[in-house]
């Protein structure tokens, strides 16, 4: 009998995704999840659900005056789903991979997921499901209370538990219309979406070990001493810059500087950013939030190690980082994403031109990095998009979740591997 071959697990997670994106679509396209005299189209649903799923924050519509509550408690399902259900239904894969499957389906999770092989699923799993419970409640008590001046008790109550759902997911929705610039005066509110910003960013793996080495007072890996060294550079070299480029102040500094992480939230119209902040805006949503988090980009460690390769390559000598010399098969997999990330929106932007260029090229290239980062911000964008624009928007959403570990796992194949001769080529 024929043994039936199993797809790659980055396949069947990102097919996972693909289902719950399309059952979205259809719950936000009943009748039911929009307000009285209020409609959407199939392919805005379809748009709304794929950022939420994929954590983005990007709508075509004002989701505060579109959606009911119970169209907006589908679209807070979702961005919780796919924030929370990819690192779940990663450990779940991680206890049953030990059962059965190959060495590369194995290891290649591992990575996907930031996660060591000798960590314990049951561990794990337990530690996701508790951070993220606690963390999201006290982000949703914090926030109650500001939002309690504004709103009845219960409305403040719904509006703080979004708002806290969508921050820790880094999903950036919200129910203001404006973002967060009706309250970019108020500290509590900016530092509390801000930090569980950041918590959602670094990863689940990263809060667990150092969560464990301050109970044991040990040292951290050199992964995890990468992913805080460079996301405190990129929020505090951010903030300092922003301040320098825009007329905020710093505590809206460090606030878009944090959520260019790939949260999605604004407390500063994006529209009034300077030429260099718009640059600085579009460098930072590339990079992106850290392996293994709610978040999207190219990871913090690609970025970390492909600018360590690169020096290092120039300097002829290894790449070393903390005392530790990072291995040629990091920098190669860092070299690989970086490039077929900026392969991926060159080609994007090029179909972009075509269906939207009289949005202008700038305004385009904010939103394709937005998306294919998770962000979640636009120039004014989304709303003006075409159907064939919201169609490579949504698409660059869902691979920017999951495209590009699928295309790992595809070119991956179990077929027999051809040695050919080795050839020369001029570089340079």
């Amino acid at each position: 009998m024929k043994k039936q071959r199993r797809l790659p697990v980055e396949v069947n997670l990102a097919l996972g995704f693909l289902c719950m994106i399309l059952l979205g679509a259809l719950l936000l396209f009943l009748p039911i999840s929009h307000q009285e005299g209020k409609t959407m189209s199939f392919i805005d649903s379809l748009f709304l659900a794929t950022s939420g799923v994929c954590v983005t924050g990007l709508t075509p519509v004002d989701i505060s005056v579109t959606l009911s509550t119970f169209g907006s408690t589908v679209l807070m399902i979702l961005f919780q789903v796919g924030g929370l259900g990819y690192a779940v239904i990663a450990a779940l894969l991680l206890g049953l991979i030990h059962r059965g499957g190959s060495l590369t389906e194995h290891h290649m999770l591992f990575d996907s997921f930031g996660a060591d092989n000798g960590i314990k699923f049951n561990t794990l799993l337990r530690f996701i499901l508790a951070s993220t419970f606690i963390i999201e409640l006290v982000g949703t008590i914090i926030l109650f209370f500001p939002f309690s001046q504004d709103y009845s008790a219960p409305r403040a109550l719904y509006i703080a538990l979004f708002t806290s759902l969508a921050a820790f997911n880094n999903a950036g929705f919200d129910l203001f219309s404006t973002s967060m610039l009706g309250y970019n005066d108020n500290p509590l509110v900016l530092f509390t979406v801000a930090f569980l910003i950041i918590i959602g960013g670094i990863g689940y793996v990263l809060m667990m070990e150092v969560f464990i080495k301050i109970r044991r007072r040990g040292r951290l890996a050199l992964h995890s001493k990468i992913v805080l060294s460079t996301t405190a550079v990129l929020l505090l070299g951010g903030a300092v810059l922003f301040y320098l480029t825009t007329d905020m102040d710093m505590k809206n500094a460090f606030f878009q500087s944090a959520t260019t992480r790939t949260a999605g939230f604004f407390s500063y119209d994006q529209m009034a950013l300077s030429e260099p902040a718009i640059v600085l805006t579009i460098l930072l949503m590339f990079i992106g939030a850290s392996p293994g988090s709610t978040g999207g980009g190219i990871k913090t460690t690609t970025f970390f190690v492909a600018v360590k390769g690169a020096f290092s390559l120039l300097r002829g000598k290894d790449a070393t980082a903390f005392r530790r010399k990072i291995s040629d098969e990091s920098m190669q997999k860092a070299f690989n994403f970086f490039s077929m990330a900026l392969v991926l929106l060159t080609v994007c932007l090029f179909l972009l031109c075509i269906t939207d260029g009289e949005l202008g090229i700038v305004r385009l290239l904010y939103e394709e990095v937005s998306a294919f980062a998770t962000v979640g911000l636009t120039m004014g964008v989304t709303p003006n998009l075409s159907v064939p624009g919201k169609i490579i928007i949504t698409a660059l959403m869902y691979f920017g979740r999951v495209g590009i570990l699928t295309l790992i796992a595809m070119f991956s194949s179990r077929r027999r591997r051809v040695s050919y001769i080795e050839g020369k080529v001029v570089i340079g």
